[in-house]
């Protein structure tokens, strides 16, 4: 496994952890321990091309370290523009411009700026290496370590040859890096003394490029290649564990319910599953915490021993006298004698379609993942050939485009690559434009205009208002102006609901019925209660079309609303069932706001053929600044229009950092952003805050960008619950589910829980929230009562459940931001995450309330955040990337 982390100017993680300091006081291995073949290397050592054009070599010196570390050269040669720049302490101060104080009334200060000191790349090796490494006599033991190292270095050389810095003005000429500085330091152990071969790889924030300058660089390829990275690394480890004569056991990843997910993973052969158990103490205290309610970071940190480690002759001794007590095999010869053994293999065409799960074109380290993981185990070599038969088999799409001004006289990788999608992904991209071309002129389900007017007329009558002008042309648009297929494009709160009022009105006055279908049982509850139109998730509407418990004809007008969220397969089946019947197919939604979890947009590629009438105007934010800001997130053309297609030019990165500044500029101007020194204190700010808002509970939305980040959070508020006497009696750990992830949870009477699948047999729909009324253990799992709350018309009700029957439910404290497009609350706590926040994700979270709106975040990954609020992370269709084709390999129904 490959973890990086950035490090601060003061060499410290978003945990806060001084890496730095680590790595200088780890204990040197010695011949003693790893024998001559594990002595060909120093414990901590230079690597990178950048060290040795400096000079370096030997071991590393403190004073050496701490130099780079400041972005200088150990002689004193300044190595970037900011080298010995220094982290500012400054006292924090809240939205009125009062001091923070901590629980000890003292004043909470902030360590801010300064030259970053670097990242920590970390591999680590299968557990089952370690534990091979544990068993062996001291010179095959080296002969492990040294094959660990390899393996380390072809992933810094991989990493290496990925890097770019950039030159010129505005950083338009992007230059390959030709090499960094790193400082590799080993470990063996884990800190809870377990065997555990890992070696951080200290990459300092300045690099040489291949102009022969040295300045910072840019670790974007670096992040982005972080899974290759681990392929890399595991096929050499693979390789070299293969050399010394040792067999691998390839092995199925199935989900919750025993499914074979299309992953494999390898572990050295003849080390038993429960010796790698007993040496897992580090995971299952992680795990363990987690289950008290702890996210990832907080149980990491909070289960964390002290930086000293036992001496390596304590922790050999220590590990081999388990062993002999294990029912584990120990003689390396025997172990040597078993050879590979294979899970069922993966197909060509179901890597392909395990590729295609989430996205229309791939790259070239998404293939090179891929491969790994449906053939782990594999070789370098192997990995390589199949990763080039697989190219072979696709379609090949041009580089992302760039924009003009970012255009210098030489192109960052990333827009000089080919990138890749499958033949049948093509095709049926195709069939939907296709589709849309055969029904444009269609006469059919077109609303006569006087029809139309005169709806238009009793409506205004009834609701005293007039419509905008742009409000009226849309539902022209829809009812008289489109053929068979048709879509409606909106901002983030631009007021859908009177549209779809309007035009189910006309439709029903010309004899036509509608059908609403949307992403989720949730939001077609929704679309049902606010619209009137019956309605059924995309899923179900499917399922019953082809059961034949929906019929569809050429009087019925089908609404797949929060279009913007459907992939390209199932919008290209539902136009094939409403084609089939004869039926108009309208797509509402915004392309701007989250995007499909399936590959490709099929809204988009419509939207491409047929146009799009556009609602522009936002009415759900209550206050005029807050409206202005909404609209910050949108992109304009030339003409001041906004833009809601995806086939808009791309932004510079000038245009993109201006975009995020000025959303940066007006989030602060409106006092709204919450920095803190840690993640965990930002969310104990979070905290407070949600429990001092004038609000209602239900009125109050927390959103977070992972379900771990809302696991941490939710633990925050159900300790101020309990102190506030709303949770009462015994607290049970329990395990919950979402997805294929299973949740430890920590339940009590009063504990809010959030239904995260549809149960018809219980009543129970995807996004109920419920309270837990009554809790009790049984023989394996818990006893349930949950009351869950009213929606739309239903009324609350109380369910009992057994968590071995059904345990689809995770806390009911913090939503995804996934699952809060729809929704709209007076007040949103949004806590960042820097991985996961772009432009689409910001926007659906700041546009979720009506009032009051904060983000919450650690200071550095607020600064990551401030960079991307202006970048864009929308779905691609692949053949918006290669231009129209011959006609599709399929037949459409029409002439």
């Amino acid at each position: 496994m490959i973890t990086i982390q950035a490090l601060t100017a003061r060499g410290n993680n978003a945990r806060g952890d001084a890496v730095l300091d680590y790595l200088l006081d780890t204990e040197r291995l010695t011949a003693y321990y790893l024998g001559e073949a594990g002595m060909e290397e120093q414990t901590l050592r230079w690597r990178g091309k950048g060290a040795a054009a400096l000079g370096l070599d030997g071991e590393p010196t403190r004073e050496q370290m701490q130099q780079l570390a400041r972005g200088f050269a150990p002689d004193g040669t300044a190595l970037c523009r900011n080298a010995g720049a220094e982290a500012q302490r400054m006292v924090k101060r809240d939205r009125n411009g009062e001091v923070v104080l901590d629980a000890t009334g003292k004043p909470v200060e902030q360590w801010r700026g300064g030259h970053r000191v670097g990242f920590d790349l970390t591999c680590s090796a299968p557990k089952s290496v370690s534990v091979l490494m544990a068993l062996a006599e001291v010179e095959e033991r080296g002969r492990i370590v040294a094959a660990h190292r390899r393996a380390v270095d072809a992933t810094l050389a991989f990493v290496e040859g990925l890097v770019e810095t950039r030159r010129g003005k505005g950083g338009r000429d992007v230059l390959a890096v030709e090499g960094l500085v790193v400082t590799a330091c080993d470990h063996l152990a884990n800190r809870n003394g377990d065997p555990q071969i890992h070696t951080h790889c200290l990459a300092y924030g300045v690099a040489l490029g291949a102009d022969g300058q040295w300045a910072t660089f840019d670790p974007i390829e670096m992040f982005e290649h972080q899974h290759a990275a681990d392929a890399i690394y595991k096929a050499h480890l693979a390789h070299g564990l293969r050399e010394l004569g040792y067999g691998l056991a390839q092995s199925v990843v199935c989900d919750l319910d025993g499914r074979d997910t299309g992953v494999r993973t390898w572990e050295v052969a003849g080390i038993e599953e429960a010796t790698i158990r007993h040496f897992s103490s580090r995971d299952a205290e992680i795990r363990a915490a987690m289950a008290q309610g702890l996210s990832h970071h907080d149980a990491w940190r909070t289960t964390r021993k002290h930086k000293d480690e036992p001496s390596p002759a304590e922790m050999f001794a220590h590990w081999q006298g388990l062993l002999a007590q294990m029912d584990q095999v120990v003689d390396v010869a025997a172990l040597k004698a078993l050879g590979d053994t294979h899970a069922p293999p993966r197909s060509d065409d179901a890597i392909l379609h395990r590729l295609h799960a989430h996205e229309a074109i791939v790259e070239d380290k998404d293939l090179l993942v891929a491969v790994s993981q449906a053939r782990a185990g594999a070789g370098p070599e192997q990995l390589a050939a199949d990763v080039a038969r697989l190219k072979a088999s696709m379609c090949e799409i041009a580089p992302p485009p760039i924009a003009a001004a970012d255009r210098g006289d030489q192109l960052a990788r990333r827009h000089t690559r080919s990138r890749w999608s499958a033949r049948w992904m093509v095709d049926w991209e195709q069939e939907v434009q296709w589709r849309a071309d055969a029904r444009r002129d269609e006469q059919r389900q077109r609303v006569p205009v006087v029809v139309v007017d005169a709806v238009i007329a009793d409506y205004q009558a009834e609701k005293g208002f007039v419509l905008s002008v742009e409000q009226r042309a849309a539902i022209e648009h829809l009812c008289s102006a489109s053929g068979g297929h048709v879509v409606l494009a909106g901002v983030a709160g631009a007021g859908k609901t009177t549209v779809a009022d309007l035009y189910k009105r006309a439709f029903e006055a010309n004899g036509q019925r509608l059908l609403g279908a949307c992403v989720s049982t949730r939001a077609a509850q929704k679309l049902e209660a606010e619209s009137g139109i019956a309605s059924l998730s995309l899923a179900m509407l499917l399922k019953r079309i082809e059961l034949g418990l929906v019929v569809l004809d050429d009087r019925c007008v089908v609404v797949l609303d929060e279009a913007g969220m459907v992939h390209t397969e199932q919008v290209r089946q539902l136009m094939r069932h409403v084609d089939g019947a004869g039926a108009k197919l309208v797509c509402q939604g915004d392309m701007r706001q989250l995007q499909p979890i399936g590959a490709g947009s099929g809204m988009a590629l419509l939207a491409q053929r047929l146009g799009q009438a556009e609602l522009t105007e936002v009415r759900r934010q209550k206050r005029s600044e807050d409206r202005d800001l909404a609209m910050l997130f949108y992109d304009r053309d030339a003409a001041g229009r906004v833009v809601l297609g995806l086939d808009a030019d791309p932004k510079s990165r000038a245009q993109a950092q201006a975009k995020s500044q000025q959303i940066w500029q007006q989030l602060e101007a409106g006092n709204k952003i919450d920095a803190w020194d840690t993640r965990q204190q930002a969310m104990d700010a979070l905290a407070l805050d949600w429990f001092d808002c004038e609000y209602g509970i239900d009125r109050r939305l927390v959103l977070v960008h992972t379900h771990e980040d809302g696991q941490a959070i939710s633990q925050r508020l159900r300790a101020g619950l309990r102190d506030r006497g709303l949770l009462e009696g015994e607290e049970f750990q329990v395990m919950g589910r979402q997805g294929g992830r299973a949740l430890p949870l920590t339940l009590a009477r009063g504990d809010r829980v959030r239904i995260s699948e549809n149960a018809p047999d219980l009543g129970l729909t995807n996004g109920d929230l419920a309270e837990v009324v009554t809790i009790r253990s049984n023989d394996g799992g818990h006893d349930l009562r949950l009351r869950i709350q009213a929606r739309g018309e239903r009324e609350a009700f109380t369910v009992a459940i057994r968590t071995q029957d059904f345990n689809h439910f995770n806390q009911g404290y913090a939503d995804t931001i996934h699952k809060s497009q729809g929704q709209g609350q007076p007040v949103v706590f949004h806590y960042v995450n820097p991985q996961q926040i772009d432009n689409q994700s910001m926007l659906v979270a700041f546009t979720r309330m009506t009032h009051h709106y904060r983000l919450y975040g650690a200071e550095q990954d607020l600064e990551v955040a401030r960079m991307k609020l202006g970048l864009d992370r929308t779905k691609q269709n692949a053949i918006q990337q290669i231009g129209v084709a011959t006609r599709p390999n399929f037949d459409i129904g029409f002439s």
